[in-house]
């Protein structure tokens, strides 16, 4: 049976009997694995969108507690009632989802705001009831007291600007400051309709990709005959040839196999090289940066010093120097030459490698790095604006963040200095979105060219002279934000300038 003429007839007959059974096979436990998959799946879309529903309550809810602490915290000018009734106005702006919005009781079932009942507020609500007949303003008081961190109650409410009622879910947080009871809430209906749209989508895309998988089968069976059929005519010759191919490329392996590893040496030595180099560019550039930095705050004591020796040599020369001005002037100049000091220290603290993560809070990174940058930026009279919508805390290397910040607030210094730029400013904001910190720095000094903007972060790229930068900067900051901490660091031009953005996650505890 197995002669070399019966070889070309196998070629053909074999792969083609061998594609059918499997694709035969194949289909079958494919649909099924798909049916299977399509019910797991609506489960799970299912479990999954009436979670991610809890979720959005949650949040709406803890944002609502975070906006109140921060007010309560912030608040300067208003008293107790007045701070309430700001609070209470802003609240009842609040729209989220579809038919979202945020509503407050006190303990003792008196309505305080509600964006649908204005005429209702003030006014004690303990008689309210839903659909079924249950007080629901009491069942949402007594339970969120139970558990003050926050509860899940269903019942059933009317949307806004409808008549019928509609099964809804809600969550509740007690404010104890206030003795405020917190409350939110989505439509049953609404979220079983996404549920069910979101099922139909995954049915006709189960359903097109098993029709895809049948004709790519069938075509494949088809192209597979054709094949086969033209291999069996040239089969003794493409052996042959197949043979040869063979040992020409076991040849060519060997010979690559003992020169590969020398190659691989030489490539990583090369690397090697490059980035002590790079590193050894960047410690100078820092290097650099620190005595500007140094000299800037070292420049108002140094002139104080020379006044005081002034004054000394002006006493002397009228004989009017006794030892209690020399010990005063002596005094006030070592307390100048401390403060130098401390300055040296400062810095040389701040320029140390962290060797592990610590949890540290954004803004005092930033304070840092504004505190040493102070004196350089007063000196060229660039405005520096820092603002802190919500300040939190990340996981990483202190030092190195605010070196980061270091960087790109004196790139901006530069810059405006550079293009003398009239009213020049820079300005520093913090803030939180869903689980990130983004913190962005911008000036306006008119922004970078369009055509470096896709090279500013490339190691040795830089638009300053050659004598004030190495092209370092950049790359370095970059490096530390996305390789050493998991972050995003990204720059785009704005109206006014340049706008660097950091986005690092938050650290929960």
């Amino acid at each position: 049976m197995f002669t070399e003429k019966n070889i070309p007839k196998l070629i053909i007959v074999t792969p083609v009997i061998t594609v059918l059974l499997g694709a035969f096979f194949t289909i079958y436990f494919f649909v099924k694995q798909q049916n299977d998959y399509f019910k797991e799946e609506s489960l799970r879309v299912e479990t999954e969108y009436i979670q991610k529903q809890k979720n959005i309550l949650k949040k709406e809810t803890d944002y609502i507690i975070n906006y109140i602490n921060h007010h309560i915290k912030n608040n300067q000018t208003l008293n107790q009632d007045e701070l309430k009734k700001s609070l209470i106005k802003y609240i009842e702006t609040i729209r989220y989802e579809k038919h979202g919005y945020i509503w407050i009781h006190d303990i003792n079932y008196f309505l305080i705001a509600h964006p649908f009942r204005q005429d209702k507020i003030g006014t004690q609500d303990i008689e309210l009831k839903d659909a079924t007949g249950t007080l629901i303003t009491k069942k949402f008081i007594d339970e969120t007291l139970k558990k003050p961190d926050g509860v899940f109650i269903e019942y059933y409410w009317q949307k806004p600007q409808e008549l019928h009622f509609s099964n809804k879910l809600g969550f509740f947080r007690f404010y104890e400051k206030y003795n405020w009871v917190i409350g939110t809430g989505l439509y049953i209906d609404d979220i079983e309709q996404s549920i069910f749209e979101n099922k139909k989508l995954l049915e006709k895309r189960i359903d097109k990709y098993i029709q895809q998988v049948l004709f790519i089968s069938s075509l494949i069976i088809i192209v597979i005959g054709i094949l086969s059929f033209l291999i069996s005519r040239k089969i003794n010759s493409v052996f042959s040839n197949y043979k040869k191919n063979v040992e020409k490329k076991e040849f060519e392996l060997q010979d690559i196999n003992k020169n590969l590893e020398k190659r691989v040496t030489t490539a990583i030595n090369e690397v090697k090289k490059k980035d002590r180099a790079m590193l050894h560019q960047s410690r100078l550039a820092r290097m650099g940066a620190m005595l500007s930095m140094i000299a800037h705050q070292w420049r108002q004591p140094l002139s104080e010093v020379s006044g005081i020796l002034m004054e000394l040599e002006t006493a002397n020369k009228f004989k009017k120097l006794d030892a209690k001005m020399l010990k005063e002037s002596v005094d006030e100049s070592n307390k100048i030459i401390q403060f130098m000091s401390h300055t040296i220290d400062d810095f040389r603290n701040f320029f140390k490698p962290d060797k592990k993560k610590v949890r540290f809070y954004v803004d005092d990174a930033c304070n840092e790095a504004i505190s040493l940058a102070g004196a350089s930026i007063k000196s060229y009279q660039i405005d520096l604006y820092k603002k802190v919508k919500c300040n939190a805390i990340i996981n990483g290397y202190e030092r190195e963040f605010a070196q980061v910040m270091l960087n790109l607030i004196s790139n901006a210094k530069d810059i405006l200095n550079q293009r003398l730029i009239q009213e020049p400013k820079i300005n520093v904001v913090i803030d939180v979105n869903d689980k990130n910190v983004i913190l962005t720095v911008q000036d306006n000094a008119g922004g970078v060219d369009d055509e470096h903007i896709d090279m500013i972060f490339e190691p040795y790229f830089t638009t300053k002279e050659s004598s004030k930068g190495t092209g370092l900067g950049l790359y370095m900051s970059k490096m530390i934000i996305e390789k050493n901490m998991n972050g995003e660091l990204t720059v785009e031009n704005t109206k006014d300038g340049a706008l660097f953005t950091i986005i690092v996650e938050m650290d929960n505890g």
